[in-house]
């Protein structure tokens, strides 16, 4: 390829991603706008305390990093919840989804924790072995 057409490839090729980049973020605009119009019609607290609130620096939490043995259907849960929150112009990690369940499972009784726990299918713990 010579200089010349190589040099035009990547102009043409950059102008293209920059277009895809301002028609993410006009969609990204229009979500986040109709959720701002809906979000002012709720009643709001005081902005005094909101300003207050946003001067504190938050405490950084120490996190700890792990890892899980999920069947893949689980997978594909944690997969279509975080596309079920797109959709609703949220965007949700793997790790978030997760918590939330965590918060939400705290909030049960004893025995719709218990119910919920059974219901699971166990999986054998561990890495998954090499052979296919």
């Amino acid at each position: 390829m010579t200089k010349k057409s190589m040099k035009s490839a990547l102009a043409s090729s950059l102008r293209a991603e920059d277009e895809a980049v301002r028609n993410r973020f006009e969609k990204a605009e229009s979500l986040l706008e109709s959720k701002t119009q809906q979000a002012s019609s709720l009643p709001t607290e005081e902005p005094q305390q909101q300003s207050l609130d946003a001067l504190q620096p938050a405490h950084k939490e120490k996190v700890i990093r792990d890892s899980f043995t999920l069947p893949s259907k689980d997978y594909e849960l944690i997969a279509a919840i975080r596309q079920r929150c797109l959709g609703l112009a949220v965007n949700a990690t793997k790790s978030e989804v997760i918590r939330a369940g965590l918060h939400i499972l705290q909030s049960l009784s004893d025995e719709e924790l218990v119910q919920a726990i059974s219901s699971l299918e166990k999986v054998k713990t561990g890495r998954p072995s090499a052979k296919v």
